[in-house]
């Protein structure tokens, strides 16, 4: 499922460099995309390897890239799923090759029935989230084999944070899942609330970990403490993630943390002076 993002990276890195020989070597990955993943792995691969290329070319920020690569793709994978199963539109009928194999590991048959309902039922969010993520890796992938084509390609990093005003989305969906126990909520109502709360976990996710990692560079032995949490309490931990990025749209943590080491900084240089 990941091979159209990573061909993506590749390819626009063919473009990047002469189109002479770039086109014909990206159009044979787009085939081979379709070949491997289908119409809609050939589409994301040849929309993300544009995006990226172009954005290269226009010199945008490696910031305003991956927004431009994962808005882009991501509605593009939202048509797509309009007419083929996939990415955001998957069935039970597309799960069901999967079936023998869950039977073999030794799950139950109603077990089974209950995964793939699931799986169903939240392929719009995790179709999302699947497609955003693969984005990420395709920008950061082509980041990674570009060497210095790239005014980006070696130093630039890319600092995300949420808006607050993003924040209504989760808000608005959590206050739907809380009052359909009392109201009479559509059925298609709550469903759209609940994708939207899966795929709201990603960016706030993100922005969470830039703010841990920022935190555990800053701080002695965080690190240590961060990674221990994430091996016995992973749960805990992507949901405190989700929590911090939501929180950071407001307090702005890493603004704090700059403002902190500047003042201790400046407190170290006056009792050397003095």
């Amino acid at each position: 499922m990941g091979f159209p993002f990573l061909a993506a990276g590749v390819s626009s890195a063919l473009l990047n460099g002469k189109l002479n020989r770039g086109l014909p070597l990206t159009a044979a990955i787009v085939f081979l995309s379709w070949y491997v993943a289908g119409f809609q792995g050939a589409a994301i691969t040849a929309i993300g390897a544009a995006v990226i290329s172009i954005s290269v070319k226009s010199g945008y920020s490696l910031l305003k890239t991956l927004y431009l690569s994962t808005g882009l793709s991501l509605l593009a994978g939202g048509l797509l799923s309009l007419g083929f199963p996939g990415f955001m539109n998957i069935g039970e009928a597309e799960l069901s090759p999967l079936r023998d194999v869950y039977l073999s590991a030794g799950l139950e048959s109603d077990t089974i029935d209950s995964v793939f309902s699931l799986i169903s039922y939240y392929a719009p969010g995790i179709g999302a989230v699947h497609i955003v993520l693969g984005s990420i890796v395709s920008v950061l992938f082509f980041k990674s084999i570009s060497g210095r084509n790239t005014s980006w390609a070696t130093g630039e990093t890319a600092n995300f944070r949420m808006h607050w005003g993003f924040a209504w989305v989760p808000i608005t969906c959590l206050i739907i899942l809380v009052t359909s126990g009392s109201a009479q909520i559509p059925e298609l109502v709550l469903r759209i609330a609940k994708n939207l709360l899966v795929f709201c976990s990603l960016p706030y996710g993100i922005g969470g970990f830039q703010v841990a990692v920022k935190w555990a560079k800053e701080t002695p032995g965080i690190a240590l403490m961060l990674i221990i949490s994430a091996i016995f309490a992973p749960p805990f931990v992507l949901g405190g993630l989700v929590l911090l990025g939501i929180l950071d749209t407001w307090y702005d943590y890493r603004k704090k943390i700059d403002i902190r080491i500047e003042r201790m900084k400046n407190e170290g240089s006056s009792d050397q002076n003095s």
